[in-house]
């Protein structure tokens, strides 16, 4: 049997990575090891929380393209490896990662028949104001944040599968649960 992922893209500070969390979490899909330059944190276990790389092993996984995305974070590397969610596809189980539009669509590309893109939007641009916030997000940076939500959303529209508004977590959550299990309806979404 043949694996399934699904990729979760959206505006940042939409809940991608608590849903992709809460799923792991709960069992019933596979986390999808990063890897970063960062170095561990004292809880954190090599090869089970990430993959620790210096950054000069980094460069040459991302020169040999074994990353399906990467990007600089706070300083750091950060990259998903094609070989990781290869496996993923050929151990017959499913994976949820949350990935740049970049990384969602070379996934596509790569596991057309394997791959749901899963869109997360907010309710509304107040509501992702009011997360961001919650996050501790500077007002100059939410600014750009916001002002770019309209191009984010019809992104999302664009590359999705799938849709989901993450209004109230619990309903939201349950609606990637019921896909994970059943598979989605192409386009769905909660208001169709």
């Amino acid at each position: 049997m043949t694996g399934r992922i699904f990729v979760l893209i959206g505006p940042s500070g939409v809940g991608k990575t608590t849903l992709a969390e809460r799923a792991q979490r709960d069992g019933v899909a596979d986390r999808v090891v990063t890897c970063t330059t960062r170095a561990p944190r004292p809880h954190e276990t090599p090869g089970q929380d990430y993959y620790f790389l210096s950054l000069d092993e980094f460069e040459k996984r991302e020169r040999n393209g074994d990353f399906v995305e990467n990007e600089w974070i706070h300083g750091n590397r950060y990259g998903v490896l094609v070989r990781d969610l290869s496996r993923a596809v050929e151990s017959g189980r499913t994976a949820v990662i949350s990935l740049g539009y970049g990384g969602a669509q070379r996934v596509k590309q790569l596991w057309p028949q394997q791959v749901t893109i899963v869109g997360v939007l907010p309710p509304s641009s107040e509501s992702l104001r009011v997360r961001l916030q919650g996050r501790g997000t500077k007002d100059d940076e939410m600014a750009v944040r916001l002002q770019a939500i309209d191009d984010e959303s019809q992104r999302v529209h664009a590359l999705a599968d799938v849709i989901v508004v993450n209004d109230e977590f619990t309903t939201a959550y349950q609606q990637l649960y019921q896909w994970l299990f059943h598979g989605p309806t192409p386009k769905s979404s909660p208001d169709r």
